[in-house]
């Protein structure tokens, strides 16, 4: 099973140098350093992080400031639900609301100051993920310096949905162990967060206009070929692209123009075939949601109506069936 790193500091009234404690010892980190009095109100603070893809949720009473020093270039995103905190990025401070958003490298965040009754979320993605997502994306060289613009808008448009599928991380990791346990959910999972931050957040390549190729039928061809012999494995469609020697981008725009889905609809299709022959085969008494997370299902309610959509009935049904 795939490692998971798990730290939890239930709330509780602490000062802010205990604070800087309890992240030396319980996540080996010593980049935080307290700036502000040290106060003793009530603070809390999880983190939650599997293969280099971490979230973390945390709150505080009181006003607090802690100066940063993290060397890693990995993307960061933070989030607000109760008041406010503000970030140094550079030389610019940015305020991170309910409705405004930040997403930077994580080597250019050097201080914060949480305001009182604040409730946070962020996101950690690994720097080579999204290098990787934008070659085969925009198929040039990333600038060394490549960054995302640092506000995000959190109450519509593509900021949403990554809000959506952090909650998902955090659910399927934190509160329970599925997308470790499904490496099929968890590549899916990370090509779906990588090409959505990619896509539709802008940053140093947005100007640039997508390449647009025409590819033959025979790469289709070989591309849905390759997935129908290996979908029961943790393939994504960057590895369906590569089969048939053409980029993830050209995949999709052909693949929707020649067979009206995506290859990420089509390799769910599949697996969803995959999970119906599993439980027509199954005895009546096997687990369905085991079964759905052996294909990269975690979610059983969504999985649900998936299959219900694709079938006609729900997976009780064909398990009940006899082969």
């Amino acid at each position: 099973m795939t490692g998971i790193l798990i730290a939890n500091l239930n709330e509780a009234p602490l000062t802010a140098a205990e604070i800087v404690q309890w992240f030396s010892t319980e996540k080996g980190c010593e980049a935080y350093r307290p700036v502000s009095s040290d106060c003793r109100a009530l603070f809390s603070f999880r983190v939650h992080a599997i293969d280099g893809f971490g979230g973390w949720s945390g709150s505080s009473s009181a006003a607090r400031e802690f100066s940063v020093d993290i060397e890693s270039d990995d993307f960061m995103f933070f989030l607000e639900h109760g008041t406010y905190y503000q970030l140094s990025i550079g030389d610019a401070r940015h305020l991170v609301t309910p409705s405004c958003g930040l997403v930077t490298s994580a080597d250019r965040y050097s201080g914060v100051s949480i305001g009182s009754a604040s409730v946070a979320e962020g996101f950690c993605v690994p720097r080579s993920v999204i290098v990787d997502a934008l070659v085969k994306t925009y198929e040039r060289a990333v600038p060394t310096r490549f960054e995302f613009d640092p506000l995000q808008n959190m109450t519509s448009g593509p900021a949403v949905q990554l809000l959506n599928l952090i909650r998902f991380f955090k659910e399927n990791t934190s509160d329970s162990t599925d997308l470790a346990m499904s490496p099929i959910a968890l590549a899916s999972f990370k090509e779906m967060f990588s090409l959505l931050m990619v896509q539709n957040l802008r940053h140093s390549l947005s100007e640039i206009d997508l390449p647009v190729h025409a590819i033959t039928p025979r790469q289709i061809k070989r591309a849905a070929d390759f997935a129908t012999a290996h979908f029961a494995m943790p393939i994504t469609v960057s590895d369906m692209a590569a089969a048939a020697g053409v980029s993830t981008g050209a995949l999709h725009q052909n693949f929707r123009r020649f067979l009206n889905v995506t290859p990420m609809g089509y390799l769910q299709q599949l697996r969803l075939e995959g999970v119906r022959r599993d439980l027509i085969e199954a005895s009546p008494s096997s687990s369905i949601a085991e079964i759905a997370r052996r294909w990269g299902f975690v979610h059983l309610g969504r999985f649900s109506h998936k299959y219900r959509t694709a079938f006609g009935v729900l997976p009780s049904v064909d398990l009940a069936r006899q082969p």
